[in-house]
Formats: structure tokens, sequence, C-alpha cells
């Protein structure tokens, strides 16, 4: 029988685990935020387990990145439109 591959959210688990001592060191907001970012890749995972790489951090940055832009975008328009309302 063949070795079981590990999946790509096992591979974010195992991840955040290795990051665990970096993420200990932080001050407490900024391990709120650290822990939002890995959170943010999980919606991700069926992208990272097709492209299926061997290292997966690079694209667990894209999907932090990814998220990141998203929420980018919704302020700036939020942004607009505020700004509409008081022209």
């Amino acid at each position: 029988m063949g070795r079981t591959l590990d999946t790509f959210t096992m591979k974010i688990d195992q991840t955040r685990i290795l990051w665990n001592l970096f993420r200990r060191a932080l001050r407490r907001e900024d391990q709120t935020v650290f822990d939002s970012l890995f959170d943010s890749v999980r919606p991700h995972a069926q992208a990272g387990a097709y492209f299926s790489p061997a290292d997966p951090f690079p694209v667990m940055l894209l999907c932090m990145l990814l998220e990141e832009r998203k929420s980018r975008i919704a302020l700036e328009a939020r942004i607009r439109e505020l700004e509409q309302r008081l022209s």
C-alpha cells in the first residue's frame, strides 16, 4: 500500500505549528492579527490542494495576500461611496 500524502489543510496546520514560537513572541494584539492571517488561508485550501506544492508556504502567503487585497478593495469602495455622499 502506498504512502498517504498530507492534505493541504494538514500542511496549513503543520506550518502554523512551526510558526508558533514566533507567534508567542508577538504582542497579544499582533498574535490576533497573526492568527487571522493563517485563518484567511483555509478558505483557499481547495486551490492549494489543486496546485499541490511541495512547500505550501508560498501558496499560503499568496492566499493571505488575496484576502488582504479583497479587504482593501472593499474599503476603497466604501471610502468612494462615503465621499460621494459628502459631495
